[in-house]
């Protein structure tokens, strides 16, 4: 495959036009935070359906008398058509807009986590996972064009990270709400159980959303100010509908695959987590299943909070006068750094009490460049025409890591020494993903 390096076709970070620093009147309104609101949710009820399968799977593997190798591959059945999913649905969304995308997924991710409930073998639960995966693929996507439609530059990152932040306080609810909800009625209610709260959120989002040209309730300060505050000046609403030829087209340039290659790293270490963290405080430090459920909470509450300390410090670099582009790789880059190290130090240490520590650091570091993640797919193309497709397509690989890192992990325990050297992996993968973020990633698209 041949990559585009044409200078004249990937333009310099310092051609593109942004925003210079300068006093800002913010207006009174505020309608944009409330489709972040709504965001939100969406976003903590597709977690804790992802989540709540990992919390229930010591118990699962005990029922269905399973290794821990084919527990991995139930775990990742999820992820595969996930990650596949993600590239129909970015240019999906660009096509044909955000709401009704956004609904159908929700409706549908919530019926297949009740489905969950009803499952008695492995075939059945590798099938709704598959079909959990399919239905959940549309969330970021959209989420990143709403934001994208929603927000001036200025404020990008921070209400990124607001609903990406979310991620982590739908993975640390799930941990204890799953604990005890399998304590008082048993894992299938469970699973019945957090199905039926996505369809609140799905209610919420068919009432307040709409473009901001068209929202009844959005005040013309606020509009005048989201505009305004946007150095693309073409709107997602104005902008020519994506064709299939001109979105495989974007697979001709190298930033695409350095983008890919980093998310991929990046994501599998937050898979490791989500996959084996309860297992692996069960059966490597010794914890007991309450226990284990309410320690797993740990990591993903302090990174509930460095999406957004991530966020606003990138804002902040942005508003100093730091390239947008470039205020993302780096935050990104620099928290995949420390992650590494973290994971590390995990592998090497003695003592259940500092090895909890140091996967609650771990995930806090990872954390940092979460709502970068996200951003950096508005910022590293200059027209919005491309952002879910983009956004989407480093998604797929950040996802073909995730499916990779549950099997990965059960045959690296199962037959290579036990969770060091599964720690260790991660440890690289996060290495090698600053590298691309950080050092290969230096162009923006030419589109």
């Amino acid at each position: 495959m041949k990559f585009d390096h044409n200078p004249t076709l990937e333009p310099d970070t310092a051609s593109v036009p942004r925003e210079t620093p300068r006093e800002v009147v913010r207006p009174k309104h505020h309608l944009r935070w409330a489709i972040i609101g709504i965001i939100i949710l969406l976003t903590i009820t597709n977690y804790l359906d992802r989540g709540n399968l990992s919390v229930a799977a010591p118990q699962i593997m005990q029922d269905l008398g399973i290794s821990h190798a084919m527990m991995g591959v139930i775990l990742s059945a999820f992820v595969w058509p996930y990650a596949i999913m993600n590239l129909p649905t970015g240019w999906a969304v660009d096509r044909f807009g955000v709401k009704v995308l956004l609904a159908l997924a929700a409706g549908l991710w919530s019926l297949v986590a009740i489905l969950t409930g009803f499952a008695r073998n492995i075939g059945t639960f590798i099938g709704l996972r598959i079909a959990l995966g399919v239905s959940e693929a549309p969330l970021f996507p959209g989420a990143l064009k709403a934001t994208d439609t929603w927000f001036p530059d200025r404020e990008k990152a921070a209400a990124t990270s607001a609903y990406i932040a979310a991620t982590q306080v739908g993975l640390a609810l799930a941990p204890p709400i799953s604990t005890l909800l399998m304590a008082a009625f048993g894992w299938p209610a469970m699973f019945i159980i957090m199905g039926l709260i996505g369809f609140v959120a799905l209610v919420g989002w068919l009432v307040l959303y709409r473009e901001p040209e068209k929202h009844p309730w959005l005040h013309k300060d606020e509009l005048r100010y989201i505009r305004e505050g946007q150095a693309t000046a073409q709107q997602a609403s104005d902008a020519p509908r994506v064709t299939v030829r001109e979105w495989g087209g974007l697979f001709r340039h190298a930033s695409v695959w350095y983008m890919v290659i980093g998310g991929f790293c990046l994501q599998y270490v937050f898979w490791f987590y989500i996959g084996w963290l309860p297992t692996y405080l069960q059966q490597a430090q010794g914890f007991t299943l309450s226990r284990a459920g309410w320690l797993s909470a740990l990591p993903y509450i302090a990174g509930g909070v460095a999406v957004l300390i991530g966020g606003r410090f990138s804002d902040r670099l942005v508003r100093k006068g730091l390239d947008p582009f470039n205020a993302r790789r780096y935050t990104i880059a620099g928290a995949a750094l420390l992650t590494a190290g973290a994971m590390f130090v995990t592998a090497l240490v003695n003592g259940a009490a500092l090895a909890v520590v140091m996967l609650t650091l771990g995930m806090f570091t990872y954390s940092l460049s979460s709502g970068n993640y996200w951003t950096l797919a508005a910022e590293v193309v200059t027209t919005k025409k491309w952002v879910a497709s983009v956004g989407s397509i480093q998604n797929f690989g950040g996802f073909l890591g995730g499916a990779f890192a549950p099997v990965v992990t059960g045959i690296v325990v199962d037959h290579f020494g036990g969770f060091v050297p599964a720690l260790m992996l991660a440890g690289f993968m996060a290495l090698i993903s600053a590298g691309m973020y950080g050092l290969a990633l230096r162009h923006r698209l030419p589109v």
